[in-house]
C-alpha cells in the first residue's frame, strides 16, 4: 500500500481527468505509476545495453561504418530494403 500527497494543482487536474474519463483517482494513479515504472524500467535497460556495447567495442575493436548504416537506412522503405549491417 502507498499514500501520495499530492498538491492543490494536480489534486484538482486528476479530480477533472477522472471525472472526465469516468474512472477514480486511484486507477489512474496506479495507470500513470506503471507508465512511468515501464519508461524508467526501459531506460535503464537501454543504458545498460549501451554501456555492454562500449565495452564490447573497447574489447574488439568491432564496429560498423557510417557508409554502412548510411547505405542502409537509405534503403528504408523502398522494393529493395537492405538487412541491418552485422559486425
Amino acid at each position: 500500500m502507498l499514500g501520495v500527497r499530492l498538491d492543490d494543482e494536480l489534486e484538482s487536474r486528476l479530480n477533472a481527468l477522472a471525472v472526465k474519463q469516468q474512472r477514480s483517482k486511484s486507477f489512474l494513479a496506479k495507470q500513470a505509476l506503471r507508465r512511468f515504472i515501464e519508461e524508467e524500467e526501459q531506460k535503464h535497460f537501454e543504458n545498460e545495453l549501451t554501456l555492454a556495447r562500449w565495452e564490447a567495442y573497447q574489447t574488439t575493436g568491432a564496429s560498423i561504418s557510417g557508409d554502412e548504416v548510411n547505405e542502409w537506412l537509405s534503403s528504408w522503405g523502398s522494393d529493395q530494403e537492405k538487412p541491418c549491417p552485422q559486425q
